[in-house]
């Protein structure tokens, strides 16, 4: 009888257990509220007619301005030249500064110079073509078609420098001011760190004593919301980037002929450090951006997903076995390191006295190149593997920016007017950017490219047949545009 009674408590304490869970878990979800601004619809106007404003992006597409560390690009002085004729109000008006030979700094005076400032960044540089006869029309050809701007540098990223101009433009044909003063700083080696183009601009701003409310460059767009479980389009507005490291491991033994290989040579001592490394990758984490941004998802979202999102107490754990599930959702979530480069013996038959690979890392806001080296050293736990930082360029992950400032509400209210139909959220920019030159400038940096892209747009960058829509090029004019006459 008493074993009865037992079972029957445990019983009614397990039922009781389980409602008050579901009860949790549902109250959870029904509480969520919209983060969504509420903006009346507004037809925001083209600042100049849409096929020539494709036609001048085209023309800036055909001069290749590849960035290169060995030797400036002497093409860059030809796409001054191009800009110049393309926005001759610009170079009348604003009196452009050049910075270190190829940085444009245009300086919009606003209304009320009280007012914080705001700082619009892009970059005129491309990375080079590998395999030009994989492109359906030349590369650097700038090519018009089927509703598309062709060539490297359209989304990557002439296609901001020009929507940014093309606005500012209009407001000076317009007669019209902002009511804070702007800056438009263009540098022209993002893609090679820019270090001689950002960082000298950003020097330049230092020294006439700018300090700005916030900046925004390029860094995350307006994308498919099918990619992360939605209907709606998704507008992601970086508040961070990750840091950048590229490390450097050797391994060394005795040399000699192939045909009398030792136990263990150089080459399958690093090969086993790298397969650690496979088999080991850092540890998965929700940052608080990635955690910012789940939050302003949640309510957008339907059926379990919203359920989960809104109970990441319980289910963080199966959140993030997901997310690492894919490249892209994985890097938002963990340190991510790939071996990039390797080198071994100059010939086939010789064993090599030294073996090196080359690791790329990307930074998880929280984790530093000091703790990451030391993440390394210990899986790979071989002290005949040397570990050191490659000289050159490298940052830590940015600092947070502020999604509750007025000045992300701005931006968010502009998206908005802009773009009706999507849904706004803050998150974590995975590659890098040039707003980390600007940092100690810049009260909040914000990195968002108002432009759709989709899956297939995504693999164009910095791949084969980069392009964008004629229409995607005027919707981000105007959204210049509009930012300008709310600013």
């Amino acid at each position: 009888m008493k074993k009865n009674r037992l079972r029957l408590y445990l019983g009614l304490l397990g039922v009781t257990c389980l409602l008050a869970l579901t009860t949790v878990l549902l109250s959870n979800g029904l509480l969520l509220k919209t983060r969504q601004l509420k903006v009346p619809v507004i037809k925001a106007e083209n600042p100049a007619p849409v096929q020539a404003m494709a036609q001048r992006l085209s023309r800036a597409i055909q001069i290749e301005t590849i960035s290169n560390k060995i030797q400036l690009n002497p093409n860059f002085k030809s796409l001054e030249e191009v800009l110049k004729k393309s926005f001759p109000l610009l170079w009348q008006r604003l009196s452009p500064q050049i910075i270190n030979q190829h940085g444009l700094l245009f300086h919009f005076p606003g209304k009320n110079p009280q007012e914080p400032i705001v700082l619009l960044l892009a970059h005129l540089d491309v990375v080079p073509v590998e395999s030009p006869s994989a492109w359906k029309y030349q590369p650097f050809s700038g090519t018009i078609t089927g509703g598309y701007v062709w060539g490297r540098g359209a989304i990557d990223d002439k296609q901001s420098a020009l929507a940014i101009l093309e606005a500012a433009e209009s407001l000076l044909r317009q007669g019209q001011r902002p009511e804070r003063s702007v800056y438009i700083a263009l540098g022209y080696d993002e893609e090679i760190g820019g270090t001689q183009g950002a960082a000298t601009l950003a020097k330049a701003l230092k020294k006439q004593g700018v300090e700005c409310g916030f900046s925004l460059d390029e860094g995350l767009a307006i994308v498919p919301g099918s990619m992360i479980g939605m209907k709606p389009p998704v507008a992601l507005i970086g508040l961070s980037e990750k840091g950048y490291l590229s490390v450097e491991l050797t391994a060394t033994q005795a040399g000699g002929h192939a045909s009398m290989p030792p136990k263990e040579t150089a080459v399958g001592i690093l090969a086993a450090a790298l397969n650690r490394l496979q088999n080991k990758p850092f540890p998965a984490r929700l940052g608080s951006t990635s955690r910012e941004m789940f939050s302003w998802l949640a309510p957008e979202m339907t059926g379990v997903s919203k359920w989960a999102l809104a109970n990441l107490w319980l289910f963080e754990p199966l959140l993030l076995k997901q997310l690492s599930g894919k490249p892209a959702t994985n890097a938002l979530i963990r340190t991510t390191m790939a071996p990039t480069m390797l080198q071994g013996s100059p010939q086939e038959n010789v064993l090599p006295a030294e073996a090196k690979a080359v690791l790329n890392l990307r930074l998880l806001p929280g984790d530093t190149q000091h703790t990451a080296l030391n993440y390394l050293k210990q899986v790979i736990a071989d002290p005949r593997v040397q570990i050191q930082a490659r000289s050159g360029f490298s940052s830590e992950a940015a600092p947070e920016s502020d999604s509750k400032s007025t000045d992300f509400a701005l931006l968010h209210r502009t998206i908005r007017q802009v773009f009706p139909e999507v849904v706004v959220a803050p998150s974590l920019v995975l590659a890098g950017t040039d707003s980390r030159h600007y940092q100690s400038l810049c009260k909040n940096q914000y990195r968002f490219q108002p432009v759709y892209l989709t899956a297939e747009d995504l693999k164009r960058v910095h791949g084969s047949n980069e392009r964008i829509s004629i229409e995607a090029h005027a919707q981000a004019a105007r959204f210049y545009l509009q930012l300008f006459k709310q600013l």
